[in-house]
Formats: C-alpha cells, sequence, structure tokens
C-alpha cells in the first residue's frame, strides 16, 4: 500500500499513527499540494491528503474513512473498541479532534494572507472553536491514562494529531491547557507519535 501524505497533515498524521499501532506496511509518499499535478490528485478528484492507494490500485480517502478501512481489513489491535457506549465516545472525540484540526488550519491560512486583506471575524471565529475544543479535551485528558503495551484507540490518535497540529503552528493555543499538553508529552517517546511528529 502507499499513503499519499505531507509531513505537517494532520489528518494524514492520524492514518500513519494508526498504521503503525496496527504493525501495517504502507510506503508514505510525501506530496506538494501547491503543485496541481501532485500525485494524490490523480487519485482524489478533490487533490486532497491523505489518500491511501490499495495494493490493488483502488483508493481510499479521506482520513475518517481510510482509518475505518484499516479497521475492517486489518481489525487486530482493534482502533475502535467492541462496546458500542465506548465506540461512540471514540468516534465523537475523534470528530471534536478533527474540528480543532479543521479550525486551526482555518486559521493558518486567513494569517497567511497580507494583514489588509485578512478577514479578522474569520481569525477570532476559528481561535474561539480551537480553544473551546481544547477546553473539552483538558477536562478529559485527567481521566485519561494510557499503557505503554496497549494500543492507542481511534479518539486518542485523532486527540494526539490535532494538539500535534495546533503545537506546530499556534503553540500559544495550549498555554492555557496544561494537563492536556502534559497527556500529549507524556506519548512523545512513544514509537507511533514519535515517527509521526509534524517537521
Amino acid at each position: 500500500m502507499r499513503l499519499y501524505s505531507t509531513p505537517t497533515s494532520p489528518f494524514a498524521r492520524k492514518v500513519r499513527i494508526a498504521l503503525l499501532e496496527k504493525n501495517i506496511q504502507c510506503d508514505i509518499e510525501n506530496v506538494n499540494l501547491r503543485d496541481p499535478e501532485h500525485a494524490g490528485r490523480e487519485k482524489n478528484p478533490l487533490g486532497k491528503i491523505p489518500v491511501l492507494v490499495r495494493n490493488n490500485g483502488e483508493a481510499v480517502y479521506d482520513s475518517a474513512v481510510i482509518l475505518h478501512y484499516l479497521e475492517l481489513f486489518h481489525p487486530e489491535p482493534a482502533l475502535l473498541p467492541g462496546d458500542p457506549e465506548e465506540k461512540i465516545r471514540c468516534l465523537r472525540l475523534e470528530a471534536l479532534a478533527d474540528g480543532i484540526m479543521d479550525a486551526t488550519i482555518a486559521w493558518v491560512q486567513e494569517h497567511r494572507h497580507s494583514k489588509d486583506c485578512q478577514d479578522l471575524t474569520l481569525i477570532g471565529k476559528q481561535r474561539s472553536k480551537v480553544q473551546s475544543g481544547l477546553a473539552y479535551l483538558q477536562e478529559q485528558s485527567q481521566r485519561w491514562t494510557q499503557s505503554s503495551d496497549k494500543p492507542l484507540d481511534l479518539g486518542q490518535i485523532a486527540v494526539i494529531a490535532a494538539i500535534g497540529y495546533v503545537d506546530l503552528r499556534a503553540p500559544e493555543f495550549l498555554v492555557p491547557y496544561a494537563d492536556l499538553h502534559r497527556w500529549y508529552q507524556s506519548l512523545r517517546d512513544r514509537p507511533s507519535v514519535a515517527e509521526t511528529s509534524p517537521q
């Protein structure tokens, strides 16, 4: 299999962490999203990454679908609990983390415009979304523990990707959430986390 990715994409990082947690061999090919002809566009009409190309040549996208594909065809170790309530908890965490990623990306993209073209209302709105999401995760993280011999679940994987991206692009957003950042730092030496750290 081959995964089209970028070194900093939090959505691609979710998939890369899952591949490592499941010990699935996969070639990683980083693409330049500014290139209109990048390799991932050939496999995903929207030109977005991540894109997972299966051994039969069929493409799977986006990150949530790729993760469900991995669960269906490589079920061990499981990233989603069998218990329905715990499964919903994981999926809810993933949705929240994905929302934090989306808002942070929008915040970053708006800041890339020249100052006289920036939409300050949009910037404030996206920052508020990120901070509300982080505040919720801060509460949750006080109950989280993780054993080094137990696989990460899908919710944790998504949260790791989200916090890592915020830490890369807007580390000041994390300052009020010391417990959450401490939980993230406690996992930094885990191979799947360390090997996927955004550059």
